[in-house]
């Protein structure tokens, strides 16, 4: 693998970003709060917070809150502040502030920690001694940044305990110029209005102190107008609702027990038959049943952009580039898999190609073929065009984790949560179908 880290340190002088090493890589295999490389994680939370979030409560929701209660913070004190370090965390990666040499969880960790310490400083209390040594070079908000975090993280959750309409309302009118001042006289008129009803509710929400408010604050207008924010504060809302609802509550009802139990004891029977019939599937057969890479670098790169490849548009391809695409074709056609890969080499060390994703991504597939699934998963963490190829992403990235369960049996659980994640992310309802077979096999 030393050609990997020969392009690592060539893009090291290209782009102000850090390739992932070997020893963080192997790091974030064998850590029980990270399955995927930093890179991974970070591309995720700037270009896609919807799926990304819910990767990031499942493996760092529980050890952030642990933190914080080890500190003398409540359990909802700790999920409220890891809260605002996803949000916070979102918002720095889109602004291309995380940072890409820590471990995402050490800086949420941070982020969660620094939060908990600023809101009770704001509140008059003692924080807790500072004996967690924040990670050289993690970028942590200051206090007006967090506290501007939190405030709008209570002006949404105050947003939603109103009616559909009334939010809508209100982030329609919060794009509109700022009133004038008004006099309390006149603010009173305006809201005695029906139309502004959601207005006045809203300011009801928002009173947390004696005074009243008259008119909207501008921290709150800041949150109505900050709609990106709104949208991933809504899904890690969802998230956090979802993991502090816990197990499902068991029917009251005393009737429905007895086919309870019946239905469990059929069920026990028919899969105990069924596990007497199926033998145990290996991460090497789950491998090789669920493995298709395409049977040409070109045709899928076709399937892939479709006409967009012969315009004038940013996706066009230079003919340098798609030279060097046939070239890795020809080999990769007939299976000459080593020779395949020095073409695509060449278009990773341009960093000014725009077919870097592309050529990641045969990489990655290149590398599956070889045996190779570490160098594979550390090629696709580099693809940046997630809109083409987010979906198959995780599908050989899950991939990738079954093969390297086929030498470790202790990754088999790794890899049967990537292909979770591989199911969450995909709208196929093939591959789905494929996905949920493979969860099956790695379970037994």
């Amino acid at each position: 693998m030393s050609w990997l880290f020969f392009i690592s340190g060539w893009n090291d002088y290209f782009y102000a970003s850090k390739p992932i090493s070997l020893s963080q890589f192997q790091a974030s295999v064998t850590n029980t709060t990270g399955q995927f490389p930093n890179e991974t994680y970070l591309n995720g939370l700037r270009d896609n917070p919807e799926s990304t979030l819910a990767v990031v409560y499942d493996e760092f929701r529980k050890p952030a809150i642990g933190v914080v209660t080890a500190l003398g913070g409540s359990p909802a004190d700790g999920a409220v502040f890891f809260q605002a370090a996803a949000n916070d965390a979102v918002r720095l990666a889109r602004a291309g502030q995380a940072p890409t040499h820590i471990p995402v969880f050490e800086w949420l960790k941070a982020l969660s920690l620094t939060h908990y310490r600023d809101w009770l400083q704001e509140r008059g209390q003692p924080a807790p001694p500072q004996n967690e040594v924040v990670p050289e070079g993690a970028f942590i908000p200051d206090s007006a940044a967090l506290r501007d975090t939190r405030l709008k993280m209570f002006a949404w959750k105050r947003l939603h305990w109103m009616d559909y309409e009334c939010r809508q309302y209100l982030l329609q009118q919060a794009q509109l110029p700022a009133p004038a001042e008004q006099t309390e006289a006149e603010a009173e008129a305006e809201h005695s209005n029906k139309e502004n009803s959601c207005t006045a509710e809203y300011l009801t929400h928002l009173q947390n102190s004696g005074t009243p408010f008259t008119t909207l604050p501008d921290w709150a207008r800041s949150a109505l107008l900050d709609q990106e924010g709104y949208a991933v504060w809504q899904r890690s809302h969802t998230l956090e609702n979802q993991w502090s609802a816990g197990a499902p509550i068991a029917q009251e009802s005393g009737k429905i027990w007895p086919w309870a139990i019946a239905a469990l004891l059929l069920a026990a029977v028919g899969y105990g038959a069924y596990q007497f019939f199926q033998r145990p599937h290996t991460a090497a057969e789950v491998f090789a049943d669920n493995f298709s890479p395409p049977p040409s670098l070109l045709e899928d790169l076709d399937a892939r952009y479709g006409a967009e490849m012969g315009n004038d548009s940013v996706t066009a391809r230079p003919n340098q580039c798609m030279l060097l695409l046939q070239e890795a074709d020809a080999y990769y056609r007939v299976k000459e898999f080593e020779s395949a890969l020095d073409p695509l080499l060449l278009i990773v060390l341009d960093s000014n190609s725009i077919c870097q994703s592309d050529a990641w991504y045969f990489l990655g597939i290149i590398h599956l073929e070889l045996e190779d699934p570490t160098t594979a998963i550390q090629c696709f963490a580099k693809i940046d065009d997630l809109t083409r190829y987010g979906e198959d992403l995780y599908w050989y990235q899950a991939l990738a984790f079954v093969q390297l369960a086929k030498e470790n049996p202790l990754m088999r659980d790794k890899a049967r949560r990537a292909v979770e994640r591989a199911l969450g992310n995909t709208q196929d309802a093939a591959r789905r179908e494929q996905a949920e077979k493979m969860l099956h096999n790695l379970s037994k």
